[in-house]
């Protein structure tokens, strides 16, 4: 091509518009657009090295962009000789084996002049390249034979070929892209004998298809797998992230590809690249490189990624280096993948070096041996091929391109033909392939030659750069060819001469070796047209083409045709067509005319077609050959290769290879999208929670948040706690439901783990899992090691386990699982110490525990608003009569059934239910349900839905026997005995293990046939049952509903009732025939909370049942085989509230039986069987236990060590193994805490002992005193080793450091001294306090002591330097004391007033603070865990709470006087308080929580009154209200809030009608109209608080008294004062005498008084309750009265508030300020008229261990250590002693 533009005034034809955007970005010249690939190169032509710059054969095809047009015209001037070259020279002509490159262009001024010439500078016209007359084609002028060099014809057909362009698609026009207006279309009928319609049309370019798979399914064959990625390709681009700039070259998909694309999300996208890798590394890791495994993964060579590709390239590469015979398969396979090359996936040193090594390997193989040479020849031109099209120029001319041009030209003259027409398309794609050597070097080497006759080339050619670059002006002007048209990759030098004019012109007999042939140009055309598809413009090339004489043209289209009609991707109708081409190239002579050669070569292609499989072609390629072969031409002797790829795979051994090691992110995919499939939740409400089950619902939270911060934190357990029923396996499912939506590809995995469900979840949590989803060990191994997991684990209480999970699975140690462990668990199932099963262990020396790495939530019951949420979304599921509002009615009608409903799945119990329950009902007030009444008729509906189900089905055979069988006997009777015997036999063979796995082969013999397997009626019932399943395991849907089912093996439902019916009796006999059969023979229930409570609620809906329990407690007198029986019956009996109170219990037999809680107030338990009975907080007052057996009862508490003196300071030595008490005489005892004997007593203070500390690291104690001193004692002798001196008045607080180095002490004198143990000296005086300090406390580090005192500061001080911190102000008061929490994170601070408060030591906030007591908190500790508080105070009691809510978790009363200290055990197990009583008690904390509902309300109780018949008993509470209780029994009644204040007084008028109470202000008595709310009188007078009220009986007066220390009367109706009544202390409680004429007082003081209402005089005992007669005093003289103490009640723990007697009987309540409630009866004791004794009739509220009076001494295996407590128990409380 010439480097000028074309001769003419016309500018260039303007190129067809494209309809698709250009593949490259474009620059801009003065408004004209041209390729920024002409930035890209330095010379023109030459495209750089870098990768990426190479395009594929197609797209390098593509750039040319021939039209058919373009091929057939004319190429220049044509000489005589140049069309006799093409026409008659065959593959052996030529006349040098040397190469020439193509010429540089310099860029220099480039844009200029493209810019001049663009706008039609005449000046530029024949210098400007041709290229840049347009930004898509550039316009090639040759001859028919080779490229023109002289001046080119005007009226010559330009060749278009663009440089980029854009994709062609089948069906588009055949119209080139430049096409000059003025040249005529050739005309098919004139064109010879060659028809124009053997392909009459364009058609799809031929693609592999086969069957799509379904998303997600298993591809087994690689061709699918490629097809589904080529799909895929089309829509998104190369298998990487598409960009905007992805255009599909390929035909539109179909309608099926296009829904199967739409179906492919990127995880699957993901997985099909990873098969695609894993095939190549699975072909690369195999050193066989099979023929089957090299045309499998050649196959996928157009698919792959950059990366994966060029390492497929180079493993291919490298093994064809190293096999020394050569493989053919493996040879075509490179070939293959070579072609096959996306763009940018190749580099110019990839083709380099494989030209290189096929032209080594041909150049060692002897011709004619095999045929291995024609193999190589064909490889070398197609690769030669990709070069040319990829312009790739880094072959080195000495070393590669001239050796290989010499070893082309050789094979040119082989015997063979067929090789040497390859050869000489192969020498010819060489010709194209330039070296690495330059336009002027060309020139300047051949030029030197050419001026050697004529003296004018010396002054061109000079070395100088000036004669240089003069020369190529010169040489531009009259030769610019010799440049070439180097942007199109046609690269033309002509040999030069010297004329007479001393120019240089071309020649054209000299150096005709340099020529390029135009035949390999219109072969590259052709294959274009193929490879698009545009077969009828193949067609019309091939019939009109210029070259189409020359033998080498010729050949090559026979090849390509014959390549077509071999190909099975190809339609079957094309492929004739291609046999019939053949058939037409042979017969037309007289215009094609084709050679013998190329006949021959025809006959040979239709032999080897003949040979083929498929008949239609074969058949047709037959009789076509037997009628050419008619002329006696003879095909050539042996077979050759056609296809241009290996033959498609019929196995795919690499990707079954593949398949076996799935893709784990897949996996995960499917399992994840199974999990979202399995998800059905019709209704899901966000539950609430709390952080401790005794928290109050005042701080609730969102569950679902709290979870997400703990995914987002450090902590690594998370407890999560509920009711039976209260949604945590919903939630639990939601949780992962939402996890999995949020999911993304190398994030945590969230992962179900059903606890019943595996085998060995304290050792193999998480694998076995894995396992259960199918996933293999190397999978799990690569999870274990690389990926995070959130384990939600659900039913830690229905797997019965007991361990700590986190630390028997090693989670979150090296090399072991990453998890974060989400536990679900039933609240019943955990006793006080369950922390420790799931506190993750800080890995360190010590293993301690870590509890920042631990945090729980409990779920609370629906709120109303929840329940409505729920409702709301409940009604739309199915159509329904009933609306929102009529459930919602209904659940406020019927009385307690909004509480029951507050748990989730009994609110969808009772939804289903409700319709049912109140059909028929006229007063839903009356209606009462409980739990097992709302299981009973839920369980009734659904049986009846799936009868009417079955009914409605089409049964057959013997399913519809055997439904009719079940009709007759009662379908629903059926489904729930079989549900019922299903339970008994869970409980039975699997011990309450929910989840039972059936497997038919191994199981059809053993107990769970019964109900698994197929038989016609077992399949109905279970299908008809509250059953799930998942594969092999079965379970019931919830686990309440599994014990509700045991729970009616002993007890189920009662028959229908009306509304108004009284409870009926059971027909169940009271005493049962066998009682070793009995179910409550079956199991310990003591475990079982649930089915303790269902059967609690049938005690109270059926008497009978009841009976049938107190028989079976009564046959255990006799019959030993009822022990296990009788003790779950009691159980169940104290559960249910039934009272034991004077019972004859004698000799009864209830082993391992849960009493805690119950009342036996003077029951007879002699001989009784009581081994492991639990009697915490029992009523046990007045028991007879003679002979009993009582080993290893439980009582939830210690004995208590009794002192002279007060005990006024007490600690724990670290080890545990000693304890030591502070008394006021100066003395320290130590004792050892196995016996709680004396073992020291260190004597030396002169004063009272204040505090006390135990060294953390050896055995020393410090104490300090009132005697202003601080002493360090020696532990081991008793010895005094330091006094410290120099407090200045008494130490009230002593503490060690962490070291053990230093102490400190504070006190009196406001100052904290620092001392360093070693040597005594006063290290610091840390002064600021202003006022007494009361408690000290060093941080966990030991570098900072903080103080607290009455001047509300808490002072920070450093320990190394004495320099004063932080100090925080506190408004609420003055602070008694201070500690660390142990991990340093918080303390706490107890108030004067009563309140305790927990801080951030990081921000300095208060984090919590409530009302711990009424009275000062005199200490405060923290237990080794951090989880319990524990604070002491002047009211006499010692209560632990949670640390992280505030809430109580126990109260220990037992305390006569104010509680002065209390300490933790190191254990964290037991806890020991001090009190003014002289006494040390020892708590078991232990037994906190255990038992069932052993604490009562938190309201306490400050007045309960009587109402004047005696059936109502009312209650002031704190709260302000006043509840009513029935008298008999103790159930609840509605209540009336009477004011903001405490009802700290309450009086009722003897008619019922009024209420008075202390209003708002505290002085004022306000009497209230019970029917109306509204105030009847106010009573004004009192100058303080009042505190005592009551009526007189006949309703004139109402007394009052208050803190003014006055009894006032006022006038009931008036509210008139009548008088005012002196007394010395503060009035506690009045009572009017019956006859109304006197009042009884008990004052602050601890007298009672009484006053004589006629004559005003006063006729003048602590706490205890005392019973006074009043009675004639014989021993008088003269006779008389006197009041006299009838009876004592000593097992009274808390304050007394209020007392209140029964009309017209010898009952009286009593009020504690604890919350308690009790009845008493008066029972006279003998015949003495004066002897009495009170019984206990019922109590409410907090229980505890009361066992005055209890007779224990022949007991038989009772500890020493109860013994000890039940004697100190017998003798009531205990008075404080000085």
């Amino acid at each position: 091509m010439s480097s000028s533009s074309p001769q003419g005034d016309s500018p260039p034809h303007p190129p067809a518009p494209s309809s698709a955007p250009p593949e490259h970005p474009e620059i801009t010249v003065d408004g004209h657009r041209v390729l920024s690939q002409l930035e890209n190169t330095a010379t023109l032509g030459r495209v750089s090295s870098k990768s990426g710059d190479i395009p594929t054969i197609a797209q390098g095809l593509a750039t040319i962009q021939l039209g058919p047009a373009n091929l057939l015209s004319p190429l220049g001037h044509r000489t005589t000789r140049d069309v006799a070259e093409d026409v008659d020279h065959g593959p052996g002509y030529t006349s040098d084996a040397r190469s020439v490159s193509s010429g540089h262009s310099s860029k220099v001024g480039f844009r200029k002049r493209l810019s001049r010439f663009l706008n039609g500078d005449p000046k530029v016209k024949e210098t400007a390249p041709a290229s840049a007359a347009s930004s898509a084609p550039i316009t090639l002028i040759g001859n028919e034979g080779h490229i023109q060099s002289g001046p080119p014809d005007r009226d010559a057909v330009p060749v278009s070929l663009g440089l980029r362009s854009p994709p062609y698609s089948a069906g588009m026009s055949s119209t080139p892209f430049v096409v000059p207006a003025t040249q005529p279309q050739p005309s098919p009928a004139a064109s010879g004998t060659l028809r124009m319609d053997i392909f009459p049309e364009n058609v799809i370019k031929p693609i592999y298809k086969t069957d799509l798979p379904k998303p997600h399914a298993r591809v087994d064959k690689t061709p699918q797998l490629v097809y589904c990625c080529s799909l895929l390709s089309k829509v998104l681009g190369p298998l990487q992230p598409a960009s905007d700039s992805d255009v599909s070259q390929d035909s539109p998909l179909d309608d099926k590809e296009k829904e199967w694309v739409q179906l492919i999300d990127p995880v699957l996208l993901g997985r099909y690249r990873w098969l695609l890798e894993q095939l190549v590394r699975a072909f690369a890791d195999n050193p066989l490189k099979t023929s089957d495994a090299i045309t499998e993964i050649v196959l996928v060579g157009p698919v792959l990624d950059r990366g994966i590709y060029r390492s497929l390239l180079s493993c291919f590469i490298y093994k064809f280096e190293q096999t020394t015979a050569l493989d053919v398969t493996l040879l075509q396979g490179l070939v293959q993948l070579v072609e096959c090359a996306s763009s940018g996936y190749l580099v110019d040193d990839d083709l380099v070096r494989i030209a290189t090594v096929l032209s080594k390997e041909l150049s060692i193989t002897h011709i004619g041996t095999s045929d291995h040479p024609l193999h190589l020849t064909l490889s070398l031109a197609r690769v030669l091929d990709v070069m040319v099209t990829g312009k790739v120029k880094d072959l080195n001319r000495e070393r590669d391109h001239q050796p290989m041009m010499q070893l082309l030209d050789g094979l040119k003259d082989s015997d063979n033909v067929v090789q040497k027409y390859e050869a000489a398309y192969a020498y010819q794609a060489l010709q194209y392939a330039p070296d690495d050597e330059t336009p002027l070097q060309v020139l300047w080497r051949y030029a030197k030659v050419a001026a050697a006759g004529a003296g004018a080339v010396s002054s061109v050619f000079k070395l100088d750069p000036e004669g240089l670059l003069k020369g190529i002006e010169n040489l531009q002007e009259i030769g610019a060819a010799a440049l070439g048209a180097v942007s199109t990759g046609i690269e033309v030098v002509e040999a030069f001469r010297v004329g007479a004019d001393g120019t240089i012109r071309a020649t054209e007999s000299k150096f005709e070796f340099m020529k390029k042939r135009s035949w390999y140009l219109a072969l590259q055309g052709t294959a274009l047209f193929i490879h698009q598809g545009r077969l009828s413009d193949f067609n019309l090339v091939v019939s009109q083409a210029p070259c189409r004489h020359n033998a080498n043209f010729q050949w090559g289209i026979c090849r390509q045709v014959g390549e077509i009609a071999v190909d099975p991707l190809w339609d079957v109708l094309v492929r004739q067509q291609a046999v019939d081409f053949l058939g037409e190239l042979f017969r037309s002579g007289a215009d094609w005319k084709p050679h013998v050669d190329v006949k021959r070569w025809i006959l040979t292609i239709l032999v080897q077609i003949s040979g083929m499989s498929d008949v239609s072609i074969k058949n047709r390629a037959f009789a076509l050959l037997l009628d050419l072969k008619k002329g006696g031409i003879a095909e050539y002797p042996g077979s050759y290769l056609l296809s241009r790829r290996l033959p498609l795979p019929i196995t795919s051994p690499l990707l079954a290879k593949v398949q076996e090691i799935p893709k784990l992110e897949y996996d995960l995919h499917i399992l994840r999208s199974m999990r979202i499939d399995e998800y059905k939740q019709a209704v899901y409400i966000d539950p609430m929670a709390k952080l401790s089950l005794q928290d109050t619902d005042d701080n609730l939270f969102s569950l679902m948040d709290k979870v997400k911060d703990f995914l987002a934190s450090d902590t690594q357990v998370m407890l999560i706690l509920g009711d039976s029923g209260a949604g945590k396996s919903t939630f639990n499912r939601h949780l992962e439901h939402e996890l999995w939506q949020e999911y993304k590809a190398g994030g945590r995995i969230p992962l179900f783990i059903n606890l019943p469900s595996l085998e060995r979840p304290e050792k193999d949590l998480v694998a076995e899992q894995l396992r259960s989803h199918n996933f293999l060990e190397d999978q799990i191994r690569e999870l274990k090691l690389h990926r995070q997991f959130m384990l939600i684990c659900d039913g830690y209480d229905e797997s019965q386990l007991t361990s700590n999970l986190h630390t028997t699975n090693l989670f979150n140690r090296s090399g072991q699982w990453d998890v974060k462990l989400l536990i679900t668990c039933r609240t019943q199932y955990l006793g006080p110490d369950y922390r420790s099963r799931f506190e993750s262990k800080a890995v360190d020396q010590y293993t301690r525990v870590a509890n920042d790495l631990f945090q729980q939530a409990v779920i609370t019951p629906f709120t109303r608003e929840q329940i409505e949420d729920y409702v709301e979304h409940y009604v739309p599921l199915v159509p329904r009569t009933w609306v929102k509002k009529d459930y919602m009615d209904k659940l406020e009608a019927i009385p307690n059934l909004m509480d029951l409903v507050r748990n989730p799945f009994l609110l969808t119990l009772s939804l289903e239910a409700l319709p049912t329950v109140v059909q028929g009902k006229t007063d839903l007030s009356r209606l009462r349900i409980t739990r097992a009444e709302l299981y009973d008729t839920f369980v009734r509906h659904w049986m009846a839905v799936n009868k009417r189900r079955m009914e409605d089905q089409r049964l057959e055979g013997e399913n519809q026997v055997a439904f009719e069988e079940l009709l007759e006997a009662g379908f629903e009777q059926s489904g729930v005995k079989f549900q019922q015997d299903l339970a008994a036999a869970i409980f039975v063979h699997q011990d309450g293990r929910p989840v039972v796995e059936y497997i038919n082969k191994h199981d059809k013999c053993s107990w769970k046939a019964a109900f698994f397997s197929m038989d016609c009626e077992t399949s109905l019932l279970r299908g008809a049952s509250l059953l799930s399943r998942a594969g092999t395991q079965y379970r019931f849907v919830h686990r309440s509903v599994l014990e509700y089912f045991f729970a009616c093996t002993i007890s189920g439902p009662t028959k229908e009732r009306d509304e108004f019916d009284p409870p009926v009796h059971s027909d169940t006999p009271a005493t049962p025939p066998t009682i070793s059969t009995h179910p409550l023979s079956q199991k310990d229930l003591v475990v079982e909370p649930s089915i303790i409570q269902f059967l609690a609620e049938r005690v109270q809906l059926d008497s009978g049942f009841k009976d049938e329990l107190l028989a079976i407690i009564e046959l255990s007198k006799t019959d030993n085989q009822a022990a296990r029986a009788a003790a779950n019956a009691i159980t169940i009996l104290v559960k249910a509230g039934v009272r034991f109170n004077g019972a004859d219990l004698r000799g009864i037999r209830v082993p391992g039986a849960d009493l805690s809680g119950g009342q036996f107030d003077s029951a007879q338990l002699q001989e009784a069987e009581l081994t492991d009975v639990n009697l915490t907080k029992s009523w046990i007052r007045q028991v007879d236990f003679t002979k009993a057996q009582m080993e290893r009862v439980q009582f939830g508490e210690l004995p208590y060590l009794k002192e002279n003196g007060w005990v006024l300071s007490c600690a724990y030595s670290p080890d545990g193994t000693s304890f030591a008490a502070g008394l006021s005489r100066g003395g320290i005892n130590i004792y050892d805490t196995t016996t709680w004997v004396t073992t020291h007593t260190f004597e030396g203070h002169r004063g009272r002992i204040k505090s006390i500390a135990y060294s953390p690291t050896s055995p020393q104690l410090i104490s300090g005193s009132d005697d202003r001193t601080v002493r360090l004692w020696d532990c081991e002798s008793g010895s005094c080793i330091f006094v410290l001196e120099g407090h200045t008045d008494e130490v009230l607080t002593v503490a060690f450091s962490p070291s053990g180095k230093q102490v400190a002490s504070g006190g009196r004198d406001k100052t904290v001294r620092l001392w360093d143990v070693q040597t005594s000296a006063n290290l610091f005086n840390l002064t600021g306090h202003t006022e007494w300090i009361r408690s000290i406390s060093y941080s966990p580090d030991g570098l900072t002591v903080v103080s607290v005192g009455d001047d509300k500061m808490v002072r920070f001080f450093d320990t190394q330097t004495g320099q004063p911190g932080e100090v925080w102000e506190c408004q609420s008061g003055g602070m008694t004391s201070v500690a660390y929490s142990p991990e340093g994170l918080e303390i706490a601070v107890g108030h004067g007033y009563g309140e305790l408060q927990l801080y951030d030591t990081t921000t300095g906030k208060p984090t919590r603070s409530w009302k711990a007591h009424g009275e000062s908190v005199e200490v405060v500790s923290f237990s080794p865990t951090s989880q319990w508080v524990a604070t002491c105070s002047n009211d006499g009691t010692v209560k632990v709470w949670n640390a992280a809510t505030g809430s109580v978790l126990s109260v220990f009363t037992g305390h006569g006087a104010a509680v002065c200290q209390v300490a933790f055990s190191p254990n964290g197990l037991q806890l020991a308080s001090c009190s003014l009583d002289c006494t040390i008690r020892l708590w078991d904390v232990s037994s906190l929580g255990t038992g069932m509902d052993v604490e009562g309300g938190s309201d306490p109780l400050t007045s309960v009154l009587f109402s004047p018949d005696g059936r109502v008993l009312f209650c002031g509470a704190y709260s302000g209200a006043v509840r009513q209780l029935d008298a008999r029994s103790g159930e609840s009644g509605p209540f009336v809030v009477c004011g903001d204040n405490p009802v700290n007084s309450l009086a009722v008028s003897p008619d019922g009608l009024r209420i008075a109470s202390v209003g708002t202000d505290d002085r004022v008595v306000i009497v209230w109209d019970i029917g109306t709310g509204h105030t009847d009188i106010v009573l004004r007078g009192h100058t303080e608080e009042v505190t005592a009220m009551a009526f007189s009986a006949d309703s004139r007066w109402i007394a009052t008294g208050g803190c003014d220390n006055t009894v006032r009367l006022w006038d009931s109706r008036s509210g008139i004062l009548d008088r005012v009544l002196e007394g010395r202390a503060r009035i506690d409680c009045l009572v009017f005498l019956p006859n109304s004429h006197g009042i009884l007082s008990g004052s602050q003081d601890g007298t009672i008084r009484a006053w004589d209402l006629d004559t005003r005089e006063c006729v003048g005992y602590r706490r205890s309750v005392r019973l006074w007669n009043f009675v004639a005093d014989t021993s008088a003289e003269g006779g008389g009265e006197e009041w006299k103490c009838s009876a004592s009640i000593l097992d009274i723990f808390g304050a007394v508030n209020s007392i209140a007697w029964k009309p017209d009987t010898l009952e009286f309540s009593i009020g504690c300020e604890n919350g308690s409630l009790q009845v008493w009866r008066l029972v006279e004791a003998s015949s003495s008229s004066d002897a009495w004794s009170a019984q206990l009739v019922w109590s409410a509220g907090n229980p505890v261990l009361a066992a005055s009076d209890a007779v224990f001494a022949d007991a038989v295996g009772l500890s020493s250590a109860n013994q000890q407590l039940l004697t100190q128990r017998c003798k009531g409380a205990v008075s404080p002693r000085r």
